[in-house]
């Protein structure tokens, strides 16, 4: 199968100056090794081979992507994280593919939205809670999605990313990112559902996959902040705060998805958002302790990985 067909990207999607700009964040994040046990170090060693091997690989769709690795790391309050690590192989093509999806994604996202995106902060949404603070919308709604990663339907996802990318080569590797193998060092599954946290791509996808509710938000003319997962609603009525809670339950139960923590409380009680409490004018960030390394709690056994290729290498075949 050839993929040099011609799409809203371009006619050539890979070439080894991509493919090796894509490397160069991927070095700069100092991650560990998936699946195959090779390191950034050992992957940079051999970096014309292996950007040569991808490349090939990509033009002629005969490129797949290994298993997940999955890890458990703490969280600042102790309680483990999963994260499901790409190959370095794999996270160069993930970082190739953002750079060409998401100027056009970014296009199509709402100023409420501030995660995972350029140029934007915690610090910003602070601010414009403050902004809206002193506009007299003192009642808030503060919820959580109930483990959003964990949750996104796939189907549902890949519906909506095909929407806005026309490109068969993109929109097949994404498919394969998000239903993707992963390894936890007894078995190797499949994800049914879910964006595996840990890829380059994922940040962009939770955003696409949310940006329904943003529109919904502030088509009811609503102040609407939303970080990730975990958003905020300002409102000067009490009434209106608990409408707004309801549209966003009804947006969300659309995306198969529920609230997890969820308060209607106000500015004269205080509450807490991203770290930062808010109680009347007052705004206060509790004093930063030093960060420490982020402590891996569970890593994986070594994954036969000669036995995989095998098996694929025989399906293929077979089919």
């Amino acid at each position: 199968m050839s993929w040099n067909i011609v799409s809203e990207f371009g006619v050539q999607a890979w070439n080894t100056a991509k493919l090796r700009t894509a490397f160069q964040p991927v070095k700069a994040n100092h991650g560990c090794a998936g699946v195959d046990g090779v390191t950034i170090g050992q992957f940079e060693r051999r970096l014309d081979a292996n950007i040569s091997n991808l490349q090939y690989e990509l033009d002629r769709g005969v490129y797949f992507p290994l298993p997940l690795m999955k890890i458990l790391v703490a969280k600042k309050n102790g309680e483990p994280r999963k994260l499901c690590i790409p190959t370095v192989r794999d996270r160069v093509v993930h970082r190739a593919v953002l750079n060409r999806i998401a100027p056009k994604l970014e296009k199509e996202f709402e100023e409420c939205s501030f995660a995972y995106r350029k140029g934007r902060s915690v610090k910003q949404v602070v601010y414009k809670i403050k902004q809206y603070y002193n506009e007299g919308f003192r009642w808030v709604v503060d919820c959580d999605i109930d483990t959003f990663f964990d949750n996104v339907d796939h189907n549902l996802m890949l519906e909506k990313f095909n929407h806005f990318i026309h490109d068969d080569r993109i929109c097949t590797l994404v498919a394969q990112w998000v239903k993707a193998e992963v390894w936890d060092g007894k078995h190797l599954t499949v994800l049914i559902k879910g964006i595996p946290q840990g890829s380059a791509i994922s940040p962009v996808l939770a955003n696409l996959f949310l940006d329904e509710l943003d529109e919904a938000m502030l088509a009811q003319g609503y102040r609407y902040l939303r970080y990730a997962d975990d958003y905020v609603i300002l409102c000067k009525e009490r009434r209106r705060a608990f409408q707004a809670l309801e549209l966003s339950k009804k947006v969300l139960a659309d995306l198969l998805l529920e609230l997890d923590d969820v308060e209607v409380t106000s500015f004269e009680k205080g509450f807490k958002y991203l770290g930062v409490i808010f109680l009347n004018s007052m705004i206060m960030k509790p004093f930063e302790t030093q960060m420490k390394q982020r402590k891996v709690l569970y890593y994986p056994p070594p994954f036969n990985l000669q036995a995989y290729l095998l098996k694929k290498h025989l399906e293929a075949k077979a089919g």
